[in-house]
């Protein structure tokens, strides 16, 4: 059987560090690439992991500005190839977000999975960004990428924003921060999970084995 191979996008999105340090845990190969790999190079990847901290507009400009939004979208989720979008880079799967946009508008996402990104909204008694182990709630617990998770584990978030899905069917598990957010998107094999899985220790690890078990396409 195949080991997977891991793309690990740096688009300077901070993050990647810690993020690379937890897939070498499992048995897969890592490339950490800061510019999309040639056609036929990308027929050697069989996953690719998309990791993020920071604004979505910034995210976005970074995602053009590197090649990585064109590669992502026309190289790579055209195929159906399983791709995993952690905190910013969950949100940059949305349609659109609000944050960093000017003039209280909305910039465009990625649109792999048909949603928006707005600010938290939570009681005066809670502070935003939302950071620390908050409990995890599956609505789809037959997901792939559930398997061996319990209901209710915690994982680590640090958010100040979440991901709307426009399709309810898009939203995989939810957490509760003064309100429900949605905590894990899915739309075929593109995922994306608001927490942090390499800061979330053994839960964590076990959702990163799920992922890297997924078919390449």
């Amino acid at each position: 059987m195949r080991l997977p191979c891991v793309l690990v996008v740096d688009a300077g999105l901070g993050n990647i560090g810690s993020v690379v340090t937890a897939l070498q845990r499992h048995d897969c190969a890592i490339q950490r690439l800061p510019q999309p790999p040639s056609p036929e190079a990308t027929d050697a990847f069989t996953h690719a992991v998309l990791p993020g901290v920071g604004a979505f507009a910034a995210g976005m400009e970074a995602l053009k500005a590197s090649g990585w939004e064109a590669w992502i979208k026309q190289m790579w989720c055209q195929t159906d190839r399983p791709l995993l979008g952690i905190c910013l880079g969950m949100q940059l799967l949305a349609s659109e977000g609000v944050e960093g946009a000017p003039d209280g508008g909305a910039v465009a996402g990625l649109d792999l999975i048909p949603g928006r990104v707005e600010r938290l909204s939570v009681a005066s008694d809670l502070v935003l960004p939302h950071v620390g182990w908050n409990a995890l709630h599956w609505h789809s617990p037959a997901s792939p990428l559930a398997q061996g998770l319990p209901e209710g584990g915690d994982m680590y978030f640090v958010h100040s924003y979440a991901f709307q899905p426009s399709d309810p069917a898009h939203g995989l598990a939810a957490s509760d921060y003064g309100g429900i957010f949605t905590a894990v998107v899915c739309r075929g094999a593109c995922y994306g999970v608001q927490f942090h899985p390499e800061k979330s220790q053994r839960l964590g690890r076990r959702l990163l084995e799920n992922f890297l078990a997924l078919p390449p396409c």
